[in-house]
């Protein structure tokens, strides 16, 4: 343990989550490594992957600094000479960094960044789809070749739903690179966008309706839009709609057609074999989110730093 006059120094001078590593970092326990996530639900993601690829006996503690900016704050508090970086690692989310300069991105060794917008990104995929399906929604036995069909109608609608979405991400860019300080996109409904009957998606609104639908969730008035402009960036990012989708509103998707196929079983001809139940909007992490294959990106990261020296 840290002496008890530099725990109270970085009381004053530190982040919270700074504070807490020093009081639990243990310099001499080798098999013990520590990270730093964004969000309150991030531990659950990275916990599970992570310790499926750590030998027997270790661990990682890993501690939500609350935001990007904090995870950063985090960072810079460090001195390297006096710790190791196999053994501390901070993960962040790429989001639109590609698209857009964002200043709390950090370039180390030991940062992990998603290969797309968000760790959600990774999690909405055909195999945690086929996952979720056998193990949460009863269909735990259905024939192989049932669910394939269900899988092929995944694979159709979260395409379709990314090109739809990526006017919203291209709007989204756009008042990022304009300085529109006042929007708040996390305030989208992508229940008021699409809903999703026997796996197809049912688009609620036209286009040009979502476009308004957007500016007026998220507290931008439509006066604000230069379609010109919005329409160039949409250009820009065409190549890429399958990365830059932010992964929040994929997660959304992902429930809706999830539950679309628990409800909607007989008219698919699904047989279930087990009782099963629908996913609520907080499983994602708690519940979704472990049943999730470990990214390449991810493996390679961890057998860089945290398993360095193991290896």
């Amino acid at each position: 343990m840290l002496e008890v006059n530099e725990l109270r120094e970085s009381r004053n001078n530190r982040t919270v989550v700074y504070t807490e590593f020093l009081e639990e970092y243990n310099k001499l326990c080798t098999g013990t490594y520590y990270g730093f996530v964004e969000g309150k639900d991030d531990p659950s993601f990275y916990r599970c992957l992570i310790n499926k690829e750590l030998p027997i006996s270790h661990k990682i503690y890993l501690y939500p600094a609350g935001n990007k900016e904090s995870v950063k704050k985090t960072y810079e508090c460090f001195d390297w000479r006096r710790f190791s970086k196999n053994r501390i690692v901070f993960l962040m989310d790429r989001d639109l960094s590609s698209l857009i300069n964002d200043k709390n991105i950090i370039n180390d060794r030991n940062v992990y960044i998603t290969d797309k917008y968000s760790i959600e990104n990774d999690i909405v995929s055909r195999d945690t789809c086929e996952a979720v399906l056998r193990d949460i929604m009863g269909f735990a036995t259905t024939k192989q070749q049932s669910i394939d069909s269900v899988l092929d109608l995944f694979d159709k609608a979260k395409d379709e739903f990314e090109k739809a979405m990526l006017p919203v991400m291209a709007n989204i860019v756009f008042w990022k690179r304009n300085n529109i300080l006042q929007a708040n996109y996390k305030n989208i409904k992508i229940n008021k966008i699409i809903k999703i009957e026997q796996g197809k998606i049912v688009f609620l609104r036209k286009e040009e309706d979502i476009i308004e639908l957007i500016y007026m969730q998220s507290n931008v008035n439509i006066k604000e839009l230069n379609k010109i402009e919005v329409q160039k960036i949409e250009q820009e990012i065409a190549y890429m709609y399958t990365t830059i989708i932010r992964g929040k509103y994929l997660s959304k998707f992902f429930i809706f057609f999830c539950n679309s196929i628990y409800n909607d079983k007989n008219s698919l001809n699904i047989e279930k074999t087990h009782s099963g139940a629908t996913l609520g909007e907080g499983d994602i992490m708690r519940i979704v989110a472990p049943r999730c294959r470990l990214s390449n990106s991810l493996k390679d990261f961890i057998h860089k730093t945290l398993l360095y020296n193991y290896n």
